[in-house]
């Protein structure tokens, strides 16, 4: 590629990715009450322990609407009576002596450049600036629950804005539906997470700790320019039936199982895996039965993901009735179909959602209404489980200390649905076959 061209090349990149930010805020104003202000806070840096920092990570809803990765930054949207917008973006000012210790810093003047955002001034100007333009506006959009939330909300009030609304209720609106970006990125994200399952998959040996198992998938994510999306679970034996087990310190052993639920995040968007195995050996009998009947379930619920507007609670709905009725197949639940469902005594062993958002978080914002229908490029999980619990002495020996969860993504397509994990085996042949290789 010659000069002119790979410089025509990068522009091109950088226009496309301009203009996704700018129509992402332009959406955003559009759902907006007229008159009114929204503002979006950067994520900070959080200091760890004594002088060390955790490693900085964007807030989702500031990085969807700018594109802007640096902490301590603002973004003020303004929507006035004529229905224009306005966007305004605060930042960290160059300060050399502290870019030698941090990292360089953007400043107004570039990031103004790499925004395309109207204005860009210093973050230290953001009180005066919202004391000044705010009054008369008749609604404030902000994000509840931020370390500056008394003192905006005091500006607002002084400001004699009296409606408050989370800025959430708008962009859950809005991120629940993917743009062609977002969709490239999670599966590029769904793809390393697949290879660094079957890695995880191939090391899983008898008296191997669970770390290691944890570094292998973790280290994997790194060598493709990813990271984790949330702390890996790598959970063998009854660690299983802890949900979110993250200590990672248990020796595995020779036919037990162990559940592997990890994701790495990809240009911040998620992935979300989970698969349960024996250790160096097939399926005992228990082992067999619980898992299939997780399968079974798992298999039908995405099958509904492909109909048409389905309700996304009537997949939990259908994901229950199949797992109650193996229950009482297997003697682990007492009575009638419609009364385990009625009293919901499966939650002693299923007790979590079937389903949850995915995207630029792992559990996603968007809302669960009861008339929450599936739309095309939405992409959520499916990840029926069974838990058993290691000391109950209500059900039988065999089952006792039993966990299995199978998760896989699924995209919502215009008339169908795709499995973006699917390249991960789940049937017993298969994870029996790469067991035993």
């Amino acid at each position: 590629m010659n000069k002119e061209k790979r410089l025509f090349y990068i522009d091109r990149l950088k226009w496309l990715s301009m203009n996704l930010y700018l129509n992402r805020r332009k959406k955003f104003a559009e759902l907006m009450s007229t008159n009114s202000a929204a503002l979006f806070l950067s994520a900070v840096v959080q200091k760890r322990n004594n002088d060390v920092e955790y490693r900085f990570r964007q807030n989702s809803s500031f990085w969807y609407l700018t594109g802007f990765n640096e902490p301590s930054a603002a973004l003020l949207i303004l929507k006035t009576k004529q229905e224009q917008f306005k966007s305004f973006l605060f930042v960290q000012p160059q300060e050399k002596d502290k870019e030698i210790w941090t990292g360089r810093r953007a400043g107004p003047v570039a990031a103004k450049q790499q925004t395309e955002i109207c204005e860009a001034s210093e973050i230290k100007y953001l009180e005066e600036f919202l004391e000044k333009n705010l009054s008369g506006l008749e609604e404030f959009y902000f994000d509840f629950g931020n370390s500056h939330q008394e003192r905006v909300l005091e500006i607002i009030k002084n400001r004699r804005i009296y409606k408050l609304t989370s800025t959430q209720n708008l962009l859950g609106e809005l991120r629940l539906i993917k743009d062609d970006f977002e969709i490239a990125q999670m599966k590029e994200a769904a793809k390393i997470t697949v290879q660094a399952h079957k890695l995880a998959l191939s090391k899983a040996k008898h008296g191997i700790n669970e770390f290691f198992i944890e570094a292998k998938i973790e280290g994997f994510f790194k060598e493709n320019g990813a990271d984790w999306a949330y702390p890996s679970i790598i959970a063998s034996g009854e660690n299983a039936t802890i949900l979110h087990y993250t200590e990672n310190k248990s020796v595995l052993r020779q036919g037990e199982l162990i559940l592997i639920d990890a994701g790495c995040e990809k240009n911040y968007y998620a992935s979300d895996l989970t698969r349960t195995f024996p250790i160096e050996s097939k399926f005992a009998p228990a082992q067999k039965d619980a898992y299939n009947l997780v399968l079974k379930a798992q298999k039908a619920a995405i099958e509904q993901t492909k109909i048409k507007n389905i309700c996304f609670h009537e997949i939990h709905r259908e994901t229950t009735k199949i797992l109650s009725e193996g229950l009482l197949d297997l003697g682990l639940l007492k009575g009638s179909l419609e009364e385990v469902l009625e009293k919901q005594t499966f939650r002693k062993f299923y007790m979590h959602r079937t389903s949850h958002w995915l995207g630029l978080d792992v559990h996603d914002i968007g809302s669960y209404p009861e008339k929450c229908y599936l739309k095309p490029n939405m992409v959520l999980t499916i990840e029926p489980g069974l838990y058993f619990d290691a000391l109950d002495e209500t059900i039988p020996a065999e089952f006792r200390g039993i966990g299995i969860r199978i998760e896989d993504d699924i995209l919502i397509t215009k008339d169908d649905s795709e499995n973006l994990t699917a390249e991960m085996p789940k049937e017993i042949h298969e994870l029996e076959q790469l067991i035993n290789c």
